[in-house]
């Protein structure tokens, strides 16, 4: 579950990237990548409470292998 959450949760992050780019150039504000943001901030720190040192850089690829092998 662990591993779901954290690529999730890093998929969500990155995500919000490119959307809050998009509604800064058309003036608006950029509340769907806020939205995204948090929401992918949780997913990780759920899934840092559900497995304690499951969360960082080194995981993401470890957790891909775990769940596509």
């Amino acid at each position: 579950m662990a591993d779901i959450l954290l690529l999730l949760g890093a998929a969500l992050c990155v995500l919000s990237i490119p959307a809050a780019i998009i509604s800064l150039l058309r003036t608006e504000a950029p509340r769907g990548a806020a939205i995204l943001l948090v929401a992918g901030v949780l997913a990780l720190a759920l899934a840092a409470w559900l497995q304690p040192g499951s969360v960082g850089f080194a995981q993401i690829g470890a957790a891909w292998d775990r769940l596509f092998p």
